[in-house]
């Protein structure tokens, strides 16, 4: 047991990836999550923001890493969709789409920050067509 946990923190140590292709895959395994449990009998709506919005900061992540911007830990997505229209302003009008996203930083993991039952299938199909569209920007820009 002591050499699992070892191990575990040792894994946990190492500085995150810094390579956009590796971002672009996290952001997609995080979006076919979400996707899939829309398609669940009875989704977990709460879950599907939460997901929505961590697939759209890898995406966004990943895009300024192949800017050459360095890994900050930022998990804003205002504060990232603005990084990334420094560098294309086609990233501008997503800035709407950017703050809903930011509701569901912490909605998905900690019970009390929203109510579960503000968050329905509405604000979740919402949440993943903003994604989706952050998702076309930066695969169209890569």
């Amino acid at each position: 047991m002591a050499a699992a946990l070892s191990f575990t923190r040792e894994k946990m140590s190492n500085p995150p990836v810094e390579t956009p292709a590796e971002w672009l895959r996290f952001a997609e395994e995080n979006l076919g999550v979400a996707q899939r449990e829309m398609g669940h009998g009875s989704p977990a709506f709460r879950t599907v923001c939460f997901l929505c919005q961590s697939a759209a900061e890898k995406y966004l992540k990943g895009f300024l890493i192949a800017q050459g911007w360095t890994l900050e830990k930022i998990h804003d997505i205002v504060v990232l969709l603005g990084l990334c229209a420094d560098y294309n302003q086609g990233f501008v009008p997503l800035l709407e789409g950017g703050a809903i996203l930011n509701e569901y930083i912490v909605a998905g993991r900690y019970p009390g920050d929203l109510a579960m039952e503000t968050i329905n299938k509405p604000e979740a199909e919402e949440a993943l067509a903003i994604v989706l569209q952050i998702r076309e920007l930066v695969k169209k820009l890569l």
